[in-house]
């Protein structure tokens, strides 16, 4: 079980603000018109964004802790990253 918080600690927030700015934008989308301009920059914001959580994310891996973990932890991420990258192109496929 996890320790309780400490006291005075700030709880975190029970829906992540990033849920609810996308559900916003969402809303945006789908009930005004949006000019194709404004798609366009989004697309690119959207391309430069994931490229750097990406990069966030692969930056916070240490080789030395990847590799002392063992070989279970290299199948687990091997076979999830084969089972998004099948449902993905399945799903390509499908539509």
């Amino acid at each position: 079980p996890a320790a309780p918080p400490a006291p005075g600690a700030r709880r975190p927030p029970l829906v992540p603000l990033f849920v609810l700015g996308f559900l916003a934008l969402v809303l945006v989308r789908t009930w005004l018109p949006v000019p194709p301009a404004m798609l366009e920059a989004a697309s690119v914001a959207q391309t430069a964004l994931l490229a750097m959580a990406l990069f966030a994310l692969g930056s916070g891996i240490r080789l030395g802790e990847l590799a002392r973990t063992g070989g279970r932890a290299l199948a687990v991420g091997l076979a999830s990253w084969a089972l998004i990258a099948g449902l993905a192109l399945a799903a390509v496929h499908l539509s």
